[in-house]
């Protein structure tokens, strides 16, 4: 009797069973689509993207993976605002910008509204997260972050002491400049008329020249030394964009998914099924393998450094880390800030490293393919430098305007970091009266903006003598 007992309680229940969760997807799915319409509701005089009628612009960046700068750019016709659609699905909205106003708006008069986007709410932020910590680039400033931003600005704060000018004339200009020795040294000892890949070699380049700045470390990756730091932060950075773009609609039907498969409240985007489906793609196992492999390494650099008789008197990066104190009075080679410099030499990785060697590999593309530029530049250092070796006061603008000409256009038609976005964490209105709900994402545009004709007569033209003199834009 028990048995049947049972039995019949059970029959009971699998109705309710089965209404909870599905009753909790169609209310994850009512309140996005709600969402989504309220926050599009103010913005219907922003220019649409619209894509595909269910998962709005994903499938289009997809498609455009591999030019999505172009493509981005092609949606700015007659127009420095353009919505980027959501899913229907998604809570998420994104505008995206080449208005300096606008810009200026979310990075300094209303600075403390626009902030990160919150990694639990963003899947690209919360591994983003796994790889390179809570450091600079990551934890979010201002009233609405959860810590009052004292996390921000106490990486913002050591980091001010350490980036003098004076540290970066007297140690880090030497090192760039040694390195830059051994750039040229191989070019001319290599195969004549064999091509060279400059994008590998300037990567090398900032990577030694990183490697021994932050971390006083001699990897000499430009001779071809393999380092395993260098390798598994190339592979975690590959593998996280590739596992992002190919996988934006899969993420998104995850969302949806009942609790605990899918997150409790559909503002997160990060639920059980979205983390285990990332360890069964290829893309996701490369990644936890190389973060396992950055965290291994960076925290045996640490520890070594710990160790280190002389840590006082060191000069790089993570040693003048060490010996700078926290707002309490504590050194950050205290035990408790081990993780904090784990992820605070990542940040500085990301920010020194990889926008150094794109720019440089820009800069030489656009000398090969601008004879002209590149016979004035030669003129001018040969001038100005008569053979010796530069220091960080001869490549001022005053002493050498074409120099810094070529740089400036470099970094207008070629910005190493395209696009860069910040999230309203209150209501807000832009300063042409377009009103803006809590959770749109503004995305800057500085690839579509250094294409502004309006700005930049003939644009696309390389033209170093646009900042000479040079005027603040």
């Amino acid at each position: 009797r028990g048995d049947k007992m049972q039995l019949v309680l059970d029959r009971k229940a699998l109705p309710l069973l089965v209404l909870v969760p599905v009753s909790h997807m169609l209310l994850k799915l009512l309140y996005s689509y709600i969402r989504h319409k309220r926050i599009h509701s103010t913005l219907k005089n922003v220019p649409t993207f619209v894509g595909h009628w269910f998962f709005g612009s994903g499938p289009s960046f997809r498609k455009n993976i591999f030019r999505l700068s172009e493509w981005k750019l092609d949606q700015f016709v007659k127009t420095k605002n353009v919505v980027f659609r959501s899913s229907v699905i998604s809570a998420e909205c994104v505008i995206m910008t080449t208005d300096p106003a606008v810009v200026k708006h979310i990075l300094k008069d209303q600075f403390g509204i626009w902030t990160k986007q919150n990694p639990n709410k963003n899947v690209f932020s919360y591994y983003f997260r796994e790889w390179i910590g809570d450091g600079i680039f990551v934890a979010p400033h201002g009233p609405y972050s959860i810590d009052n931003g004292q996390l921000w600005t106490s990486s913002r704060k050591v980091a001010s002491k350490i980036f003098t000018r004076d540290n970066f004339r007297e140690s880090m200009a030497t090192t760039f400049v040694d390195n830059a020795k051994v750039v040229v040294e191989s070019l001319k000892n290599g195969e004549k008329g064999k091509p060279v890949d400059m994008q590998a070699v300037f990567f090398a380049f900032t990577m030694d020249s990183i490697m021994k700045l932050f971390f006083g470390k001699d990897t000499n990756t430009l001779n071809g030394k393999e380092d395993l730091f260098a390798a598994a932060y190339d592979d975690a950075h590959r593998a996280l964009v590739r596992f992002f773009f190919m996988n934006i609609s899969t993420l998104l039907l995850l969302d949806m998914l009942p609790f605990p498969f899918g997150p409790l409240h559909p503002r997160n985007k990060v639920g059980i099924a979205a983390k285990v489906f990332v360890h069964f793609t290829r893309e996701g196992k490369q990644f936890f393998k190389a973060v396992s492999d950055l965290n291994r390494i960076s925290y045996e650099i640490i520890d070594e450094k710990l160790k280190d008789p002389n840590l006082s008197t060191q000069k790089d990066l993570l040693a003048m880390f060490m010996n700078a104190e926290d707002d309490n009075g504590v050194l950050f080679s205290d035990p408790k800030h081990r993780k904090f410099l784990r992820d605070t030499v990542l940040n500085f990785v990301i920010a020194g490293r990889d926008t150094t060697a794109c720019s440089l590999t820009w800069l030489f593309y656009i000398l090969a393919t601008n004879p002209t530029v590149q016979e004035k530049l030669c003129e001018e250092i040969d001038r100005v430098l008569k053979g010796r070796l530069p220091t960080h006061d001869d490549v001022v603008g005053s002493d050498m305007p074409y120099l810094n000409g070529v740089v400036y256009e470099t970094l207008r038609l070629y910005p190493p970091v395209s696009e860069d976005g910040k999230n309203a964490h209150a209501d807000d209105v832009l300063p042409d009266g377009t009103k803006i709900r809590a959770g749109t994402t503004i995305t800057y545009f500085p690839y579509g903006m250094g294409r502004d004709a309006e700005r930049y007569p003939d644009p696309l033209e390389v033209k170093p003598e646009r900042w000479i003199p040079f005027v603040k834009p």
